[in-house]
């Protein structure tokens, strides 16, 4: 009997993960300009054209639109977590499971793009040209010459399916806290507003333009 009550546990558990499972990763780098072309047309009435949340269709709707500009909220979510609400849709937003996989991920790029300004990433990249490509690499492949001498070696920034994975707040997590053994530690003294930069000029190795 216990046999076959630990057996539908890890049923049970199976399930629930495939139930849950990230469907579909990018399979090539999503494109802002292809989704800011589908957001205008299908978003935008709702969420706005500069993504606050205050399209004309706003003020009739409850819960309210996410404001996609609001960088305390989006840092809370993974481009892969507005993959799936998209795609399933949730009241009052509508599903859908019609757009094709690599359209809905540029639109989650352009809209990802929201929590960013030219500012921050160009403040980004002069930071991360200072202290982090030695080791990640000029392209965030973590190939640059100094991991090589790492217990770790150094995270590649440009692997779209784990970066889609992956919340902002997280990153700046690990980048506050520092990874023991790695090289990280150098990240760990910059200023908050720094780390964000580096964050924005980071998410931008998974998209173009």
């Amino acid at each position: 009997m216990k046999k076959i009550f630990l057996s539908f546990l890890v049923l049970s558990f199976v399930f629930t993960v495939n139930v849950f499972a990230q469907e579909a990763f990018p399979k090539k780098k999503p494109t802002v300009s292809a989704g800011k072309a589908i957001y205008d047309k299908q978003c935008g009435f709702c969420h706005g054209a500069g993504g606050d949340g205050k399209g004309n269709a706003a003020s009739s709707l409850n819960p309210k639109p996410t404001d996609f500009t609001d960088h305390l909220q989006m840092r809370l979510k993974s481009p892969a977590e507005l993959y799936n609400v998209t795609r399933k849709g949730k009241a009052p937003m509508p599903s859908f499971t019609n757009m094709k996989d690599d359209d809905l991920w540029n639109v989650i790029f352009y809209v990802v793009s929201f929590s960013s300004t030219k500012d921050m990433a160009a403040k980004g990249k002069d930071i991360y040209f200072r202290d982090c490509a030695f080791c990640h690499g000029k392209t965030g492949a973590g190939d640059g010459p100094g991991g090589s001498s790492l217990p770790l070696k150094p995270r590649n920034f440009a692997d779209i399916k784990w970066m889609a994975e992956q919340k902002d707040g997280a990153l700046y997590q690990n980048m506050a806290m520092g990874i023991p053994t790695s090289g990280i530690a150098c990240a760990a003294k910059l200023k908050p507003e720094e780390r964000w930069n580096v964050l924005s000029y980071i998410r931008a190795f998974t998209y173009s333009n």
